[in-house]
């Protein structure tokens, strides 16, 4: 004998609506005469669909009031649904209380109006610009409505569905067709000729360490010790020239002009117990940099602010000559 299943009973649609207790019944309260539609979204926030005139009012009383503090506007946007009109959105969000809510509005397509709420977010400046140019919405009392992209002698509203999709009827940037005439791509067996040429060119030209003899080693770090004592004595002039509020040596570098090569300078001294090899640069004929001269103490500003002063004027005149002097031996005068 065979037992019955019972069927399952058909699963119910779920339901849309917000659950007892959401932010959808204390809107409620605290504004019993405005209409509200409630709804949940897909990201499990709570969406209010209000009258167009009552906007202004709802969203100043959700931020002013204890229970909602919507102190956040995170964005602000419309919907073009064709026959249905205009949909605003306005993403609103509370950080002490973190419960968002979403406020919608329905507007018509022709002689879309609604109130500014620049007065309550100040967010919503740009935001309201951008949705009268892109989609004609007017918002009455906003402080500048001008458009943030397009000419103001241009009435089109680019995000509404009823603008055309045509091609661009104004040209711009570059004629693709008349520059592939006028410069036309490589053949393909130009293309192979020329690609073992850019590989030999993209190859590095000098030697990994472990591929290098002890020679080209030594060679290799008297070239590094060498570049590095440039660069110290460089920069030791630029800090003397900086200290002093001279000019940079050699005179002021024009704009956009690429740093002049530091002066060469004398390769660092190769340790005692080996030979200087043979393959080593030459050294440099330049004089070596003057010593620094002793810089006076300066005194404390309240005990001897008259010295002070002095002290700092003698030291700004040291510099001042020492990077003279220096930069007259680079020269060579």
């Amino acid at each position: 004998m065979t037992s019955r299943r019972t069927p399952a009973a058909p699963e119910e649609p779920p339901s849309n609506e917000p659950p007892p207790g959401s932010i959808a019944d204390v809107y409620r309260e605290v504004m019993p005469l405005v209409g509200f539609e409630a709804e949940m979204t897909k990201g499990d926030d709570v969406a209010l669909t209000i009258p167009a005139d009552s906007i202004h009012e709802v969203i100043e009383r959700g931020r002013e009031d204890q229970r909602l503090q919507m102190n956040l506007l995170r964005n602000q946007t419309a919907v073009d649904w064709e026959e249905r009109g205009l949909e605003i959105v306005y993403h609103l969000y509370s950080i002490p209380l973190r419960q968002a809510v979403t406020i919608k509005s329905w507007l018509p397509s022709e002689g879309a109006i609604v109130e500014s709420i620049t007065d309550i977010y100040e967010m919503a400046n740009w935001a309201e610009r951008e949705c009268r140019e892109m989609f004609g919405i007017e918002f009455i009392g906003h402080p500048d409505p001008r458009n943030l992209l397009l000419d103001e002698d241009i009435d089109i509203h680019p995000l509404r569905k009823s603008h055309p999709l045509a091609p661009i009827e104004m040209e711009q940037g570059v004629d693709v067709e008349f520059f592939t005439k006028q410069h036309p791509p490589p053949e393909p067996a130009e293309e192979e000729e020329a690609a073992p040429d850019a590989a030999a060119a993209a190859a590095p030209e000098r030697k990994r360490v472990e591929d290098m003899t002890e020679e080209e080693r030594e060679e290799r770090r008297a070239e590094q010790a060498e570049r590095v004592a440039r660069a110290r004595e460089l920069a030791a002039v630029r800090r003397a020239e900086r200290l002093a509020g001279a000019p940079p040596a050699g005179g002021p570098r024009p704009e956009g002009a690429a740093p002049p090569p530091p002066p060469a300078a004398a390769p660092a001294a190769a340790p005692a117990a080996k030979a200087a090899p043979a393959s080593a640069p030459a050294q440099d004929d330049r004089p070596p940099a003057p010593p620094p001269p002793e810089l006076p103490s300066i005194p404390d500003a309240e005990e001897d602010p008259e010295g002070r002063a002095a002290a700092q004027a003698e030291r700004v005149r040291l510099g001042r000559e020492l990077a003279a002097a220096r930069r007259a031996q680079l020269r060579g005068d």
